[in-house]
């Protein structure tokens, strides 16, 4: 791996000698050349005394240059090469910490990764999709293929919020093919998207569910008493929340039975006994 980080050290510094120091120092900053952390617009503003409208057109100006000397180079054309097949390995669309791994064998921020975004952003392949509110930043073998996972994903979230049911991973495939999706990759959808998720027991539905994430003892011990179908006393609901594995944090019996008198989910059917309402 190290030989393999300091040939992309190489190659960057190569495509970017013929920038002016300016240039070449913001280009650095926003991609994390030297770091491997990148640096706001705002921020490398205000190190010039230049707005950030102006330090982004310098970078879209620099971006463009150096795009078309990447044009044949044999290098660049090597690390499109890799990644491509990394990314086609693995179903054609891939989490970019994943593709770090398998490239660089480091998932973290640092400067071989930053390079390898750099060399692929002006080679302009693989197809990158940046993190936003729905997704994780990853990569697709091409433009194409990237729109169409955006779109399944997309329909695969409509679905469940029409639905409202979570689905166990055995039955997804049938249910993406009953909302229009074929041929899903469960992993990568799951990898990259920040709306869907898996809960313990292996069912898919929305992340915001608390069925899915629970985020306290409340949603968990209702998950559990949805799950049972049976009234519990509240010391085996405490047992089964710590069982279930939800998180190393074991849940109090003393805690479980104050949250459960408090939540309308949950009714009181006998001596210490709760059922959901």
């Amino acid at each position: 791996m190290a030989n393999t980080n300091n040939n992309l050290t190489k190659v960057v510094a190569q495509l970017t000698k013929h920038l002016s120091p300016r240039n070449k120092d913001i280009i650095s900053r926003r991609f994390g050349l030297k770091s491997g952390k990148k640096e706001t617009l705002e921020s490398i503003g205000k190190s010039y005394g230049i707005t950030r409208e102006r330090v982004r057109q310098i970078e879209e100006f620099s971006i463009n240059q150096l795009a078309k000397a990447v044009d044949g180079n044999s290098d660049v054309a090597k690390y499109v090469a890799q990644s491509k097949a990394v990314v086609a390995r693995n179903g054609g669309v891939m989490k970019e910490t994943d593709v770090f791994q398998e490239i660089n064998g480091n998932t973290k921020e640092n400067v071989a990764n930053a390079s390898l975004v750099f060399v692929l952003t002006l080679a302009g392949e693989p197809a990158r999709y940046p993190e936003n509110e729905s997704f994780h930043t990853f990569w697709a073998v091409d433009r194409t293929s990237l729109n169409a996972f955006v779109a399944s994903v997309d329909t695969m979230v409509k679905g469940l919020e029409k639905s409202k049911t979570l689905v166990p991973e055995a039955e997804l495939t049938a249910f993406a093919e009953q909302v229009g999706v074929a041929n899903l990759d469960l992993e990568a959808v799951l990898a990259t998207s920040k709306q869907l998720s898996r809960n313990v027991f292996g069912e898919v539905g929305l992340a915001i569910w608390p069925e899915v994430k629970p985020k306290g003892v409340r949603d968990k011990a209702y998950l559990v008493l949805k799950r049972e179908q049976d009234p519990k006393h509240f010391t085996d609901i405490a047992k089964l929340i710590n069982s279930i594995g939800f998180s190393d944090k074991k849940a109090n019996i003393q805690t479980v039975h104050n949250e459960l008198i408090k939540d309308a989910r949950f009714v009181l059917v006998g001596r210490g006994m709760y059922g959901l309402s």
